[in-house]
């Protein structure tokens, strides 16, 4: 299943919406956290400075427990949360729960000894009464600039952890449902990438297996669709060489079969019929003048075969064109020679380096001169310079 590029991509899709939505779930809870803590924390902060000032004038005298447990009681219904007020010495003097409370205990606790130095300490636990995380904290209770005694309130964090909890859920539905939308997007997207491709490779297939006439259609401009016009020229130009190779060697055949058919009747009317001297002399030269024909026809195939060859190297160079073209001229003199044709060239040792591409130099150089050995009369004279 997964040799398939459209399921490789529509996998790949998922997985990273998957951890994109992993890491934006944690961190928005996490950034929902630090906000709903220091929002809990600077309310109960202002709740426990406004006991403060309500219990300072009840501790200056001799306290008054049940008085002060009453104003704890009262602050607690309205803030929702465990109000405990203590002296100096931590020993609690009021509680909110009046049954079953902490009055005549003491109660050390390190906000509650961060409060009696006018410092800020908070902390964070779980409650096996309240059965909840509780976030805690105290503030000073101050007579004129002396610490008297301290407001610890603890606030349950259920609400919060609820809210948490929800958005929670939320993300996990969300993220369940980009996945779905990305599955049916990804195979979508990837089906329309694919088409082409899958076209692509057919032609391909086919083209291997010898049917050159191929032309993909172009569904886009991009890397794909470039890539697609890119094969179509290429099978264009594949029919084409295949064409002038037939031709070729149709060509080819055909020039060939006219001396192989002559050799082949001069050869079996030697074996056949009986022959005076003259008549087999002047079959050997029939014979001869039908090889060097030959012979001058495989040549001219191995020169095309060496200009073919040469072809592949297109690359433009700083050349001394002289010993390039003498080689070209050495090469077509024997072809001048057979032909009863007076070959001549005049060249000097070096000339000015110029920009060329040797084997374009060869084949322009053979195809002018051959031409004019080709047709010119025996006894003639061919020179270049």
């Amino acid at each position: 299943m997964f040799n398939s590029i459209r399921t490789k991509l529509t996998v790949t899709y998922i997985i990273l919406i998957v951890v994109v939505m992993v890491f934006t779930a944690l961190f928005l809870l996490n950034i929902l956290e630090q906000y709903y803590f220091a929002y809990q924390y600077s309310a109960m902060t202002r709740a426990a400075n406004l006991v403060s000032g309500f219990a300072a004038p009840k501790m200056i005298a001799t306290p008054d427990v049940v008085d002060i447990s009453n104003l704890a009681y009262d602050f607690s219904r309205q803030i929702n949360a465990r109000v405990i007020i203590t002296d100096h010495r931590q020993r609690v003097l009021g509680d909110n729960q009046r049954v079953g409370g902490l009055v005549g205990t003491t109660l050390e606790r390190k906000e509650i000894a961060a409060a009696l130095v006018q410092e800020e300490d908070w902390s964070v636990q779980y409650s096996e009464a309240a059965e909840s995380w509780v976030l805690q904290n105290a503030v000073p209770i101050m007579n004129e600039e002396n610490v008297i005694g301290s407001v610890f309130i603890a606030s349950s964090l259920s609400y919060i952890h609820g809210v948490q909890d929800d958005i929670r859920n939320y993300l996990i539905i969300a993220t369940l449902l980009a996945v779905v939308l990305a599955s049916f997007l990804g195979r979508f997207f990837t089906h329309r990438m694919m088409v082409p491709i899958e076209a692509l490779t057919v032609a391909a297939e086919k083209m291997a297996r010898g049917d050159l006439t191929q032309n993909v259609k172009v569904y886009s401009k991009d890397e794909i669709g470039r890539l697609t016009t890119q094969f179509n020229e290429m099978a264009q130009q594949i029919q084409e060489s295949t064409r002038q190779l037939k031709d070729f060697v149709a060509n080819a055949s055909h020039e060939m079969r006219t001396p192989l058919t002559s050799l082949n009747i001069l050869v079996k009317s030697l074996r056949e019929y009986p022959l005076d001297a003259n008549e087999q002399e002047e079959f050997m030269e029939d014979i001869d003048h039908e090889l060097e024909r030959l012979i001058h026809l495989v040549e001219n195939l191995l020169d095309l075969t060496r200009l073919d060859r040469l072809a592949g190297e297109d690359t433009m160079a700083k050349i001394d064109v002289v010993p390039t073209v003498r080689s070209t001229l050495e090469m077509l003199r024997k072809r001048a020679h057979e032909q009863d044709i007076s070959f001549s060239y005049s060249l000097p040792e070096r000339t000015a380096p110029v920009f060329a591409v040797l084997h374009q130099i060869k084949q322009v150089v053979f195809n002018v001169v051959d031409n004019a050995i080709r047709y010119t009369p025996a006894g003639g004279q061919v020179w270049v310079r």
